[in-house]
């Protein structure tokens, strides 16, 4: 086989596998009652208007997502997160003092509603509402000598609401499994701060379906 051909058939080839990916697939979508369940890391901030905002930079955390498909392209689901802010280093002139604290943890349960379009493509894209509360510990690391290990004291502010906006897009590698990208805006209620606390999410991970 001359090189020119080889090159051709190449290129064909190559148009073919594009086009198969870009075509909507059907095998790539999912029936009512098909659960699934994904985990992602991510990144994010607090809001520079309130108390947390100010005294706290960026943080990171993990989250466990569980679905159930309630129709072609929708879904609903429960998601767990872990969430730690560090503290600013220095803490800005402005914030109020009794913030003796090395950082912010947060732990939250929120039920979710999903709508998804483009949903029997390979690659499909999601809008997310979300409501529950979330935990937030207050944590001072701190240690008495040197060589000597980090001791802690925890401050429990207490559980609250919390309300979530976001969207995504699903990579479906197969039928069961999609690479998981997100961007979400979290509002947290806390009436003993002042200012509006808000907080920026971007996540990465994994999502596997149940089901034949």
């Amino acid at each position: 086989m001359k090189p020119g051909e080889r090159w051709t058939i190449g290129a064909l080839c190559g148009l073919v596998i594009a086009g198969a990916a870009a075509a909507p697939v059907g095998a790539y979508e999912h029936r009512r009652d098909t659960p699934s369940v994904g985990v992602q890391i991510q990144m994010g901030n607090l809001g520079r208007d309130s108390d947390w905002g100010k005294a706290f930079g960026w943080g990171r955390g993990v989250c466990i997502h569980l679905r159930n498909s309630t129709a072609r392209n929708r879904a609903i689901g429960l998601t767990f997160e872990q969430q730690r802010f560090d503290i600013e280093s220095p803490l800005p002139e402005d914030i109020e003092s009794g913030l003796p604290t090395s950082l912010l943890q947060m732990q939250t349960l929120l039920f979710d509603y999903l709508f998804y379009f483009q949903r029997p493509q390979r690659r499909c894209y999601y809008a997310v509402a979300s409501a529950g509360f979330y935990r937030p510990e207050l944590v001072y690391e701190r240690r008495t000598q040197a060589g000597q290990p980090m001791t802690s004291d925890v401050r429990y502010p207490g559980e609250n609401f919390m309300g979530r906006i976001g969207g995504g897009t699903e990579y479906f590698v197969s039928r069961k499994f999609s690479f998981d990208g997100s961007i979400s805006f979290y509002y947290l209620r806390a009436p003993d701060l002042h200012g509006l606390t808000a907080s920026v999410q971007f996540a990465l991970g994994a999502h596997v379906y149940a089901g034949r």
